[in-house]
């Protein structure tokens, strides 16, 4: 069985050395490198199955190789700071990061969220029962996973696919957050904020007046509701 691969971006030769040793005993193939140019490079190269990115580097910043890669590829990105504000939090997502980790989590805890990640990306739209989800607006395709919206196809991350998915599974009826989140992330996560994030990105890609959304609606108290298009004028 071939290794999945993950690809370590990191100017600290110490964390970069003890991030690659955890993640190789955890049956990882693994490949560091220490600056933002040199990993856009190798990401082409290498083709990773993960990338584990620190958000200060020389160079090139871990934002702007998230967004460059994100231009390109929906592999899962990590991003990993000793920050841990807000405000890079909400960065690091709007620039398509699938987790951010704050330094210092225990390596038992960044194991399973490095493991939740991976599943994302391989288990994402694997439980439908049909091909596809057509609307008046959405289109999913449950085999390709790609979706289109208003006839155009747009770019998912892993976590926003399944997270679109969900709803759309159980259109109509309010989801709520706390069950979002150990649904598409996993019950190795405890802040409610990452739904929040995530439903704010995809109400960029998906509504017309992301700030007035029709498709995905907040019912307080209840939870987050996707209204098939050809609904909700009559929601």
């Amino acid at each position: 069985m071939t290794q999945e691969k993950i690809l370590i971006v990191e100017d600290s030769q110490e964390i970069l050395d003890g991030l690659s040793e955890f993640f190789q005993e955890e049956d990882y193939e693994v490949m560091g490198v220490a600056t933002g140019d040199a990993a856009l490079k190798v990401f082409y190269q290498y083709q990773p199955d993960l990338v584990f990115l620190d958000v200060m580097l020389p160079g090139l910043s871990g934002f702007e190789i998230c967004g460059r890669i994100r231009e390109l590829s929906e592999v899962p990105v990590i991003m990993y700071s000793a920050l841990g504000s807000e405000t890079e939090k909400v960065e690091a997502f709007e620039k398509g990061a699938d987790d951010y980790i704050v330094k210092g989590t225990g390596m038992g805890e960044v194991m399973a969220r490095v493991s939740a990640v991976m599943r994302r990306a391989t288990s994402a739209g694997s439980s439908e029962s049909t091909d596809t989800y057509v609307d008046d607006v959405l289109n999913i395709n449950y085999t390709s996973q790609t979706v289109a919206v208003r006839g155009e196809q747009i770019d998912l991350t892993p976590t926003e696919y399944k997270l679109l998915t969900t709803l759309v599974n159980q259109k109509g009826r309010p989801i709520p957050a706390d069950q979002l989140l150990h649904g598409v992330w996993g019950r190795e996560y405890s802040t409610d904020e990452l739904v929040k994030w995530h439903i704010g990105h995809l109400r960029r890609k998906l509504e017309i007046n992301p700030s007035s959304p029709k498709l995905i609606v907040t019912r307080r108290g209840y939870g987050y509701v996707y209204l098939p298009a050809n609904e909700t004028a009559a929601a």
